[in-house]
């Protein structure tokens, strides 16, 4: 028992120093009062835990005095001989009341008990103000409803969550949500009327701001004619999704779509292109645009950018296509123009367009105009092909050639002439695996709060006999396609596995992240395989962490679902990649059991200039760390990003300002050195 403080008022000193012997035995602070006043003046100063009293003819009045009085929740003993004392305290409030002569064991019984009940009084208010507090914050509310008598039932503090009077019927409901939902919510509750099983349903509420809202219900176990369930206030959620979805499909500075959004709907216009009705894929450069920065300033720049990403934008759709921001001062655009001999007289239109002078602000604000000048290079779909990288990749070459060349676009009908290369390059890698050219690096993963390293990612990295060390873009998409990555992700599991074990025997023990790919999900072997690794060298499971793209996650997500919970089975943590990337909301994601998330480049670059992004991260901080995930952000380059991240709640970094992508030797030497290696 935790030491409290008793307050005693007992005429007879020898029940007096009974009970002063059994207070103490039970860890009692104990304080003792002459008189009722003193008692009374003693409590006031001293706020007690308990009062013992002993027989008195004041004991009732003195009870009510001292319930007055108190500031905090206080047990009242009374010790008493006569049985009509004893019901006049408990109508006092006494909370134990013995009569008769006092039993030091029986005492010190009832004593406990009333401790352990004070105890757990206090858990129980703890409990339910815990609970009230997070179902706050959360936006939860619970809720009955009987649909025979069709009545609601809710909760204290139901006013809060509806901004008003709850609602009482399932008209009243029914009248707040969105006339768009109501037909959806008014099946839901005849479903649960007529068939009485789990259901749910989210929709929106009509007030001010539209609310979004789900509701989740069941039949009660104990009572049939009782439904019970839960609403919960999606609203910031979906605001966040949609945040999310935008910046992942939208360029942040020009408003445009975005390289992988132009991707996704270039590839559902390319197959419509015919002889008779060709496309034209464009690559565009702004040219000088360094030089508009340094002479006006980076606000000037991105004016410039924003200003031709309108423009070309509005010329695109005149021909039924679509342009993005590649990237810097580059953008695409892939129209619809008739026919091959409309090519000049569109493209002419297209550069007196983006070339209109426009008016910007000098350092020394005086307004001036400034005519921005484009290079464009194309080529005509179908006749130059129908895979679309490539055509970018010609397109941009065409737009090379017009600059090289001094002329101001340069179109083709004619096919790529490079995948020569692609042939050798694939033959090469058959080789590979079996001449010992692959190896792997290791990229270093910091934990913030304790500035350590506590893990790294394995990377592949292929030693190519002619053309030297290649990085993964250039072979790991041929691995995916010819069905080598299978063969070669094994290899990357035994050399991580291989690797760990020596690591730990050097008194070095890692976490070591593993890339899984499409391919190797859908090998029913892969957990066979892991798990030889993890007990062929003697490694405990959670340190070998295997990677899993949001990308790949959504596209099979049951065969995604069942492969991550069996490499969890093995003890394995399993992180999603790449979080940001692709389509997927947050809340679906996290239905996967992933341990961790890790986010994506492409926030921490835009971190410190940009509010949206900084809002996404603390988002995404605080809904994995109350599901209980950790949260790596990938490609870290600065100190300051690394603090801002620190202060949003991230778990662990990993870029270039921990380390670049390193031998394993390097690694194990510089956590020798600087000492932050765990323990």
């Amino acid at each position: 028992m935790t030491e409290s403080l008793a307050l005693v008022l007992c005429p007879s000193p020898t029940e007096r120093a009974t009970l002063l012997a059994v207070l103490a035995s039970l860890g009692y602070e104990t304080q003792t009062a002459e008189t009722p006043e003193g008692a009374i003046a003693l409590f006031e100063r001293r706020h007690p835990d308990l009062v013992a009293i002993a027989d008195g003819e004041e004991l009732p009045r003195l009870l009510e005095e001292l319930r007055r009085r108190r500031r905090h929740e206080v047990e009242f003993f009374v010790m008493t001989h006569a049985e009509e004392d004893a019901l006049r305290a408990l109508e006092a409030g006494a909370s134990e009341v013995t009569t008769g002569p006092l039993h030091p064991a029986l005492l010190r019984h009832r004593l406990q008990r009333l401790h352990a009940e004070r105890l757990l009084q206090r858990h129980f208010h703890g409990l339910r103000q815990l609970c009230a507090t997070a179902s706050r914050i959360a936006g939860i509310l619970g809720w009955g409803w009987r649909p025979d008598e069709d009545r609601f039932q809710w909760p204290d503090g139901a006013e809060t969550w509806w901004h008003g009077a709850a609602p009482q019927r399932q008209g009243e409901l029914l009248a707040r949500v969105h006339d768009e939902d109501r037909f959806r919510v008014e099946t839901v509750f005849e479903h649960l009327r007529l068939i009485r099983r789990q259901t749910e349903v989210e929709f929106r509420l009509k007030e001010e701001a539209v609310r979004f809202v789900r509701l989740v219900a069941e039949p009660c176990a104990e009572d049939e004619d009782l439904i019970l369930g839960v609403l919960v206030d999606v609203t910031q959620a979906r605001r966040f999704e949609a945040a999310l979805a935008h910046l992942s499909h939208y360029d942040e500075l020009t408003g445009i779509p975005n390289r992988k959004h132009f991707l996704r709907a270039a590839r559902e216009i390319l197959p419509h292109a015919t002889l008779d009705r060709p496309q034209l894929l464009l690559y565009l450069d702004v040219a000088g645009l360094a030089g508009i920065n340094d002479a006006y300033g980076d606000r000037a720049g991105d004016t410039v950018l924003r200003t031709l990403a309108q423009r070309l934008a509005h010329w695109s759709t005149r021909y039924g296509g679509i342009a993005c921001r590649v990237g810097g001062d580059e953008f695409a655009a892939l129209i619809i123009p008739g026919s091959e001999s409309h090519e000049t007289e569109a493209l002419e239109e297209l550069l007196e367009t983006l070339e209109q002078p426009l008016p910007l602000l000098g350092r020394d604000d005086r307004s001036e105009e400034l005519r921005p000048r484009v290079t464009i290079g194309g080529v005509w779909i179908p006749a130059a092909g129908n895979e679309l990288e490539a055509l970018i990749r010609l397109a941009q070459r065409q737009q090379r050639h017009a600059l090289a060349s001094g002329r101001r676009f340069s179109l083709t009908a004619e096919p790529s002439a490079d995948d020569a290369p692609t042939v050798q390059l694939e033959a090469a890698l058959h080789q590979a695996l079996a001449r010992q050219e692959f190896f792997l690096l290791y990229q270093p993963q910091l934990e913030l709060e304790t500035r350590r390293i506590v893990g790294a990612e394995a990377l592949l990295r292929w030693r190519h006999p002619q053309r030297g060390v290649l990085p993964p873009i250039q072979f790991i998409p041929l691995l995916e396609e010819t069905g080598l990555i299978l063969e070669a992700g094994r290899w990357i599991i035994e050399e991580a596995a291989t690797q760990l074990g020596a690591w730990n025997d050097a008194g070095i023990p890692l976490r070591l992240a593993v890339n899984l790919s499409a391919r190797q999900i859908l090998d029913d072997g892969l957990v066979d395989h892991i798990a030889e690794c993890l007990r062929r060298h003697r490694l405990p499971p959670p340190q070998l962490e295997f990677e899993i793209t949001e990308t790949l996650a959504i596209r099979d997500p049951e065969r995604a679902r069942a492969m991550i919970a069996a490499i969890r089975s093995l003890g394995c943590p399993v992180a999603l990649d790449d979080f940001g990337v692709g389509y997927a909301s947050l809340e679906y994601l996290l239905q996967f059991p992933f341990d961790a998330i890790k986010l994506d480049m492409s926030f921490v670059h835009r971190l410190v200039e940009t509010p949206v992004d900084r809002a996404i991260v603390r988002g995404v901080v605080t809904m994995a760390d109350a599901l209980g995930k950790r949260v790596i952000a990938e490609g870290v380059e600065t100190a300051r990003q690394a603090d801002y991240l620190h202060a949003m709640g991230v778990d662990e970094i990993q870029g270039w300002h921990v380390g670049k992508p390193m031998p394993a030797a390097a690694l194990a030497e510089r956590l020798r050195e600087d000492g932050h290696g765990p323990q």
